[in-house]
């Protein structure tokens, strides 16, 4: 007979999927400092120790639970942008209307993202960090200078920075409003805003 004691702390899938709502629920009503793991683990009905197995602390344990939606942006976008056959500029636009329909319809998500983590530790934490989105902005930039159809009197990456805190503030604006109506018109809106600081 084997004395190995079984671990109790094994957790299904769909136990997961109730914690990682759970996390965003109370993390998206700006809770992050306030909720402890005991906190989530009662609301998700887990012991504390099997958040600790499998993700040793709170840091870990928002970005885990965010993980699969940040990764369907990073998808979606890297797919629109490589299906077009515009020019950079039209690609450019693509990458705005996913990025902003997709907090303005992830309202939970933007909330945690660009309200609840620390802009520094969203930037330079390497599990966080959405560094390809970053590349890829920055690629186009210097892609539509090449083809004449972006602005080329202003550095590409200075160009990145102001659209990036562009759209920083307008998504935290919008989550102190009513959520939007019609997200494809607003995103249209919103890149005629833009038109002037890409071309000139």
């Amino acid at each position: 007979m084997s004395t190995t004691k079984q671990d109790r702390r094994n957790i299904s899938p769909e136990t997961l999927e109730l914690l990682r709502s759970t996390v965003i629920e109370l993390f998206s009503q700006g809770l992050f400092h306030k909720v402890g793991i005991r906190d989530i683990a009662k609301q998700a009905g887990v012991g504390p120790q099997t958040i600790y197995k499998y993700f040793g602390n709170k840091d870990s344990l928002i970005f885990a639970c965010i993980t699969p939606e940040l990764a369907e942006l990073e998808h979606s976008i890297q797919a629109g942008v490589e299906n077009s056959a515009g020019n950079a500029r039209e690609k450019l636009n693509i990458f705005v209307t996913t990025f902003v329909s997709f907090y303005l319809s992830h309202r939970e998500l933007a909330e945690i993202v660009f309200l609840t983590i620390p802009a520094r530790q969203r930037i330079t934490d390497p599990v966080f960090s959405d560094r390809y989105l970053v590349k890829l902005l920055e690629e186009l930039l210097y892609e539509g200078q090449k083809q004449g159809c972006i602005r080329k009197d202003v550095a590409a990456f200075d160009l990145h920075d102001a659209l990036q805190g562009a759209f920083t503030q307008y998504i935290i604006r919008k989550l102190f409003q009513s959520p939007v109506d019609d997200i494809p018109a607003e995103c249209e809106r919103l890149n005629r805003l833009i038109q002037p600081l890409i071309t000139g």
